[in-house]
């Protein structure tokens, strides 16, 4: 009786298999692909402000205000590569290169800094220190070719500076683009 119960209950378990999913009509996927401009992929530069911070805890705290240069390349609306050059300050000076990924929202975007730069503090001896640099931000296009941005920077976040305590370089950065 075991071997009956148990054969009827695998005929029955395989049967739901043989009819599972109905009347199957194929769909095709809709595939986007993502049209490319000539103001996707261009060359660009700017100019912009950026205040500057060094936090070296119990040794002090100094600040600055710098003239910001950056040139980049966008690859296409998702992902570029930008240097930048902040300097001109009274003790602060940073250059780096960032591979810049962007998420397009309109005429509007946001965008990361992933990079390497070097980050110089000068209070009457020169140091400075390298390193992996990131930031966050977002730009608006106000027409075809110009566009305005504001972005935060983490320069620097190490012990360093001659100093052996833990010490942060910083800055907050506002800016004009030019697309090419």
């Amino acid at each position: 009786m075991k071997k009956v119960t148990l054969s009827i209950m695998a005929v029955l378990a395989m049967n739901t298999f043989a009819v599972a999913g109905g009347d199957i009509s194929p769909v095709e996927p809709q595939i986007t692909v993502p049209e490319f401009t000539e103001s996707t992929g261009a060359f660009y530069a700017g100019l912009g402000y950026s205040y500057m911070n060094l936090d070296a805890g119990i040794a002090g705290e100094h600040d600055g205000d710098a003239t910001l240069l950056l040139a980049g390349y966008k690859f296409n609306q998702y992902i570029g590569v930008e240097a930048r050059y902040a300097g001109l300050t009274d003790c602060l000076e940073n250059a780096a290169i960032y591979v810049k990924p962007m998420y397009p929202i309109g005429d509007a975007s946001v965008y990361g800094l992933l990079g390497y730069g070097e980050t110089t503090y000068d209070n009457g001896t020169s140091s400075s220190e390298d390193g992996f640099q990131w930031g966050l931000g977002a730009n608006y296009a106000l027409t075809e070719n110009i566009g305005v941005f504001a972005d935060y920077t983490n320069l620097y976040d190490d012990s360093g500076f001659a100093s052996g305590t833990d010490v942060t370089v910083d800055s907050v950065n506002v800016g004009v683009t030019y697309t090419f």
